[in-house]
């Protein structure tokens, strides 16, 4: 367990603010609207985990940033192997323990999620990266980006319930 130092607090306070992006950003079904709030969401979540000296996943998720900017324009494919190749390069230079090839994985298939041309299979390859984030959140002891992460794949679950699931019954 983690000293209670500031950058800790700090860190958490950071994921606590994320959540409300995260929960928020899954609840429009207009995928710019989606993706304004996971930009906001991401830079939050990227300075969380600085703040927790995980430096390989503050870097991938800060490249997020940049990928839910240009998925906010696009679903091209060349810009899918474009952010895999930097998270893959990102990696292979910040790599420090077993943990960050867990999150390395979640945010690979969220990647693949993110350029779906398809809102519904968008929804469900973000659920399946998630729930690996969550359980990364989980080994590097941060209770808010568990928390965080948790709340952001109920969310998940809570839109897709509500623009495909509901509409059907």
């Amino acid at each position: 367990m983690p000293e209670l130092t500031t950058p800790f607090i700090i860190s958490q306070v950071v994921m606590f603010i994320a959540m409300g992006f995260d929960f928020l950003s899954l609840q429009f079904k207009k995928r710019e609207y989606t993706f304004l709030c996971l930009i906001v969401s991401a830079s939050l979540i990227s300075t969380h985990y600085f703040l927790l000296n995980k430096t390989a996943a503050g870097i991938i998720v800060f490249i997020s940033v940049l990928r839910f900017i240009t998925c906010y324009f696009t679903t091209n494919k060349k810009y899918l192997i474009l952010f895999i190749l930097l998270n893959t390069i990102s990696l292979f230079f910040t790599y420090k323990e077993l943990s960050d090839l867990i999150i390395y994985v979640g945010l690979f298939i969220f990647i693949i999620g993110n350029f779906q041309a398809n809102n519904k299979l968008m929804r469900k390859l973000m659920m399946i990266g998630t729930s690996i984030i969550v359980l990364y959140n989980a080994i590097i002891f941060s209770p808010m980006g568990f928390i965080g992460e948790g709340i952001f794949l109920v969310s998940n679950f809570i839109g897709y319930y509500r623009h495909y699931i509901r509409k059907n019954i």
